[in-house]
């Protein structure tokens, strides 16, 4: 595992478990030691623990996760 986990127990307050069981987020589990597939951990908690990793690994991470400018879609339809 490329990095420490900042605790001990996942958002579910169960220790956490770096296999993943049959139906769990392989990654997740090797990065975080949960995936939002286990018990009492919502999607959006495995979402925000990606991207605060991702940010990690970058020397200076934005401020915000907004695009400084819109995509080419958002200026041509709105």
């Amino acid at each position: 595992m490329a990095d420490t986990p900042t605790s001990q127990t996942a958002p579910n307050g169960r220790r956490l478990e770096h296999d993943a069981p049959p139906g769990h987020s392989l990654i997740a589990h090797q990065v975080h030691g949960w995936c939002s597939a286990c018990p009492g951990v919502e999607l959006w908690e495995e979402l925000h623990a990606c991207r605060q990793h991702q940010r990690a690994a970058q020397d200076n991470p934005p401020a915000t996760d907004r695009a400084p400018h819109p995509s080419p879609e958002v200026a041509r339809h709105g």
